[in-house]
């Protein structure tokens, strides 16, 4: 089944996690459109100042989808809900998995493709510098996992109606707001590690510059419909320089730290052997921050160009007023 292109008139979409951190981000960049796309919201609640660009409908994945949802006319899916706290297999299985499938499985004839928001843990375990999407992925936690699953959920789905499929990857997702990965690099700086934070570096990307990201890709989706020309396949979402951790410390400008004296891949040994969830949560928390995750943006940009990756990530984190700056003093 192929879908008719539709041709001279905005996308409309159809959005999963239209309250969170991304989606949010993403409805930012719209309503600062002259002309916003018209978008239909899944959400539990709606927010209590409701965009006049977006329709809301009540419900949740996987068993409480709305029947007009996604509607009739939706040409681009923006699926970014999912459940990503628990730890559970099947819970974490049945909202990203299942989930995903029951709105694939509603999605009208007019679904031109899919904007899936995956992580670029589906690679694995670090290091990773400099990873491409034709990496391997070796998901090695139980919600990794569940987020390949729904990947290949919305590569087949797309495939049967030759449509396009953008699996979105990106590492870490920072703003002003960050309340996970700025102050985990400042906690992690007080801790007497010792690490190579000159030679660990990270992905980047600022959530209004995801938002964007997704929004050209959306428009991209139709592009491609038009000139029949469906892609399927991951894409790493992230600033094209990555920042070292080193960088990352000196930008934060958090009091010295202690004597550095435990070294880290020991630590992370022994976390990762020690039963209970509490050292398997700090030996994957050690993985994260210890090692790099850098990830090769040349294929997002040859679908929307070079003007959002090219940014300076260290610019980029200067501009949060919650973390400027060493001053001199």
């Amino acid at each position: 089944m192929t879908p008719t292109p539709r041709v001279g008139r905005p996308p409309r979409i159809a959005l999963t996690g239209a309250t969170g951190y991304v989606g949010s981000a993403f409805l930012r960049h719209l309503s600062g459109m002259a002309s916003p796309w018209p978008v239909t919201a899944l959400v539990r609640q709606p927010p209590p100042r409701p965009l006049p660009f977006v329709t809301y409908l009540r419900g949740e994945m996987p068993g409480h989808l709305p029947a007009a949802f996604p509607p009739p006319d939706t040409d681009v899916l923006v699926h970014l809900a999912g459940e990503n706290r628990s730890r559970d297999q099947a819970t974490l299985h049945a909202v990203n998995v299942a989930g995903t499938r029951a709105l694939l499985d509603a999605a009208p004839a007019t679904l031109q493709g899919v904007l899936l928001g995956s992580s670029l843990s589906v690679y694995g375990k670090g290091a990773h510098v400099r990873v491409t999407e034709t990496a391997p992925a070796r998901p090695a936690t139980a919600l990794a996992r569940t987020r390949l699953g729904a990947e290949h959920e919305v590569t087949q789905a797309m495939r049967q109606r030759n449509a396009t499929a953008y699996l979105l990857r990106p590492r870490f997702i920072t703003s002003q707001d960050d309340t996970s990965f700025l102050p985990g690099i400042a906690r992690l700086r007080r801790l007497p590690l010792r690490l190579p934070a000159d030679r660990t570096h990270f992905s980047l990307i600022d959530a209004d510059d995801y938002g964007a990201v997704i929004a050209q890709l959306a428009r991209r989706v139709l592009d491609r419909a038009a000139r029949g020309t469906p892609l399927r396949t991951p894409v790493n979402v992230a600033y094209r320089r990555p920042m070292a951790l080193q960088d990352l410390f000196d930008l934060l400008a958090t009091p010295p730290g202690p004597l550095r004296w435990l070294p880290a891949a020991p630590l992370r040994a022994l976390t990762s052997a020690l039963p209970g969830q509490g050292a398997s949560h700090l030996a994957e928390r050690l993985e994260l921050v210890t090692r790099s995750h850098w990830a090769d943006v040349g294929l997002l940009e040859s679908e929307i160009g070079t003007a959002l990756t090219a940014k300076s990530p260290e610019t980029v984190l200067r501009s949060y007023r919650a973390y400027p700056p060493e001053q001199d003093t």
